[in-house]
């Protein structure tokens, strides 16, 4: 690839973001660096949100942002074993046209796929790590909240895993691209099913709204299990958490953050699973088609990228999530 000036995707105010020129590194990398070229970057619209719009409050700008690209090996350092020039890895970096990682951040992508599919290998991730914890098996049905491209993931791999699940998102053209990537059972909301009420084991909460936990709470079984995947960046209800403490009390539900670092970075002995094997997996399963994700992105040019995040915030956005194209610098 040619070399190019280096850019880099900046929170530069809140709810303005930036393609900003930034000084190239042109220092060797150390003994286990490798500096590689960005070839694509996947918006994570649930976490990059959060501080483009400083839910929270506290963020320092300007900001780099961005957790998900897939890059051509440049240069490695002396005792980089694991990859050689020209390789190309999906690492965990920000939105930026060179970036420079640890020979253990990186997941070799598959050969012969294609970068914007391999990125999206990141998210199913996400979730995998409850799925990895539950107790509850796939002779029992699951409940997805939230079709953003978290939800989306969840309800796929589940699916694939051997779960019936029933996935619910409000937004319609949320619920058409969830039918044409194949899953079976998907509804604008858990009343819209009353056969599940009560029955189902499992509930993946991925939108980060109060109501979905709710909703969620009075279609459980006794014992079900709740993971909360979607962070919850804002209150969006006005409703007391007496009922919903009455139905974890009388429900004997089991609630447990969906926090994906509860799995260790890489496997070990007596640990197999980890976040990276995970990575490593879903992009198997997308390269044999069983995870679909052909369709549920734009791909846009990194100057574009004040525009992406403000349909974000407002919620016009019009595929389930955006794809940067360093290439087109």
């Amino acid at each position: 690839m040619a070399i190019r000036e280096d850019y880099s995707i900046q929170f530069i105010e809140k709810q303005q973001a930036a393609l900003v020129k930034c000084t190239r590194d042109h220092t060797p990398p150390s003994a286990h660096e490798i500096i590689g070229c960005t070839l694509v970057s996947l918006v994570s619209s649930g976490s990059e949100r959060g501080a483009y719009m400083d839910y929270f409050g506290g963020t320092t700008y300007p900001t780099e942002t961005g957790y998900a690209v897939v890059m051509e090996v440049l240069e490695i350092g002396a005792a980089v074993t694991n990859v050689i020039v020209g390789d190309i890895v999906l690492a965990l970096a920000p939105h930026r046209a060179y970036n420079r990682v640890k020979d253990d951040e990186i997941i070799h992508v598959p050969a012969g796929m294609l970068a914007e599919h391999a990125v999206v290998g990141r998210f199913p991730a996400v979730s995998m790590t409850s799925m990895i914890h539950t107790r509850i098996r796939p002779t029992e049905s699951v409940l997805v909240t939230g079709l953003g491209v978290v939800g989306l993931m969840c309800a796929q791999v589940m699916q694939h895993c051997g779960y019936k699940v029933y996935a619910f998102d409000p937004n319609v053209k949320r619920r058409e691209v969830a039918e044409s990537c194949g899953l079976r059972h998907v509804y604008g909301s858990p009343d819209d099913v009353p056969e599940v009420k009560g029955v189902a084991g499992l509930a993946m909460e991925c939108s980060g709204r109060e109501d979905a936990v709710y909703s969620l709470m009075t279609n459980l079984r006794k014992g079900g299990e709740l993971y909360l995947i979607g962070v919850p960046w804002y209150r969006s209800t006005d409703t007391f958490a007496h009922e919903l403490l009455l139905n974890i009390f009388y429900g004997y539900i089991h609630v447990y953050s969906g926090w994906e670092w509860s799995l260790p970075r890489h496997s070990k002995d007596f640990e197999p699973n980890s976040s990276h094997n995970s990575i490593e997996k879903a992009m198997e399963w997308i390269r044999e088609g069983l995870i679909k994700v052909e369709g549920i992105y734009d791909i846009v040019p990194p100057s574009h990228c004040a525009g992406v995040y403000e349909s974000i915030a407002n919620g016009t956005l019009q595929k389930t999530c955006v794809i940067f194209d360093w290439r087109s610098l």
